[in-house]
């Protein structure tokens, strides 16, 4: 960067240009040179996830609950309270009256009160950390799109080419005798269709690249393909698949919330026991009157039907074990998922190895076909069929290429290692 601001100076010094022209100058070339930038996957993720509304709107939630946090806390200080009373309301006529209350011994109380907001929290964090996966994952299917489609469009050009020459052949077969216009026809057939099939992945690329463009805010330019993050040589091994789920964000949040029916249960059980408080009162007289102070101990217990918290605590006790039951399933059904997409994976990856050993001879298939309808030994129908064959092949080759990336991505997104491998990858 310091480079090329010396190298403006030097270009404009000759010119007696002010300063303020020669930096207005270099932000404008700086500017240039970002906008034509190649984009990387890991760069639009970083530059979306700063201007999603839905991730802001993740972490003001966390800031929430942070405070939400603080304020149990705020529990183990003293309280205050002011108040008032009219000469109509109290015998020894108008007062003020300050209360200071502390509280000596709750049972467990507001430390279960505290334990149940920081799990509370735990859970915002973990619904903010898979809004920012699911965000990641969006940004890199487009991506995905724009690569795959910029792949099948360059096999759809080297098709129309063949398709072009092949008819430049039938033409000149009629032309000589040894063919009919039929040939022509069935060959300029191929050539629209080919064309059209090139304006349909034209425009859905370049829809890509709009909804890219909508994701950052800006233009992306050129984007680079998405990187392999190797989701199945990294979690191929069993612990170490377990520990990814056992750090998985669902399932954070769904041992949080465990612990945060555990916390309830505390909080439904202190609360059937007597709250010891120490208190001092200091009443002010308005009109002269007297005034007075006074210490003492106060211990006191909610009475009413539901005081004794029998129900809550049953409450308590059934969320808790619901919680349990579903943080099991939780872990399941990662488990479940991600080795299931390890055995796709490899089937995947197999089935893109022997597609792309089948086009190389596939392709010297069609060479010798072309080689013997130019001698007139083969139909043309027989060449546009091969032809054709070794098109779609390698649009196949290309879409299980995609679905294998889009299995990757998928499962690293649902384990909540979306973004770390991305990263990772990008060095």
């Amino acid at each position: 960067m310091m480079r090329l601001w010396n190298s403006w100076l030097r270009q404009v010094a000759p010119q007696k240009l002010t300063l303020k022209c020669a930096i207005f100058a270099f932000c404008a070339s700086v500017s240039a040179t970002v906008a034509t930038a190649d984009l990387s996957l890991q760069r639009a993720v970083v530059i979306a996830a700063e201007r999603d509304a839905n991730v802001t709107a993740m972490r003001q939630r966390v800031a929430s609950r942070n405070v939400d946090v603080e304020s149990a806390r705020d529990a183990y200080y003293p309280s205050f309270s002011l108040s008032g009373q009219s000469s109509t309301t109290d015998s020894d006529g108008p007062a003020i009256t300050l209360t200071v209350s502390q509280i000596l011994f709750d049972w467990g109380l507001i430390r279960n009160q505290i334990a149940a907001a920081t799990q509370v929290r735990t859970q915002a964090v973990a619904d903010l950390k898979m809004a920012v996966e699911d965000l990641t994952l969006q940004v890199a299917f487009y991506f995905l799109d724009v690569e795959t489609l910029h792949l099948k469009i360059s096999k759809t050009r080297e098709y129309l080419s063949f398709a072009e020459r092949i008819a430049e052949h039938a033409k000149n077969r009629a032309e000589g005798g040894l063919g009919d216009r039929a040939e022509v026809a069935r060959a300029n057939l191929e050539i629209a269709r080919a064309r059209d099939e090139m304006s349909q992945l034209t425009s859905s690329r370049d829809r890509a690249v709009e909804q890219i463009a909508f994701l950052i805010g800006q233009g992306p330019g050129r984007t680079i393909s998405p990187p392999e993050i190797g989701f199945d040589r990294i979690y191929g091994n069993s612990s170490r698949l377990k520990t990814a789920v056992r750090i998985a964000p669902d399932y954070i949040s769904a041992r949080a919330f465990v612990d945060e029916t555990a916390a309830d249960i505390g909080v439904a059980k202190a609360k059937r026991l007597p709250t010891i408080n120490l208190e001092a009162q200091a009443r002010g007289s308005l009109d002269g009157g007297r005034s007075r102070t006074a210490v003492g101990i106060s211990a006191g217990v909610d009475l009413s039907s539901r005081g004794f918290g029998k129900r809550q605590m049953q409450a308590a006790v059934l969320d808790n074990q619901a919680a349990q039951s579903s943080l099991l399933a939780v872990e399941r059904d990662l488990t479940n998922a991600a080795r299931n997409a390890l055995a796709e994976l490899g089937t995947l990856r197999r089935t893109e190895a022997a597609r792309k050993r089948q086009l190389v001879e596939a392709e010297k298939v069609l060479d010798t076909y072309e080689e013997q309808f130019i001698a007139g030994q083969r139909e043309l129908v027989d060449l546009l069929s091969t032809g054709r064959d070794l098109y779609d092949a390698q649009i196949d080759v290309i879409e299980t290429y995609d679905d294998r990336k889009r299995t990757e991505y998928q499962n690293a997104r649902d384990l909540g290692v979306l973004g770390t491998l991305i990263l990772s990858a990008g060095g």
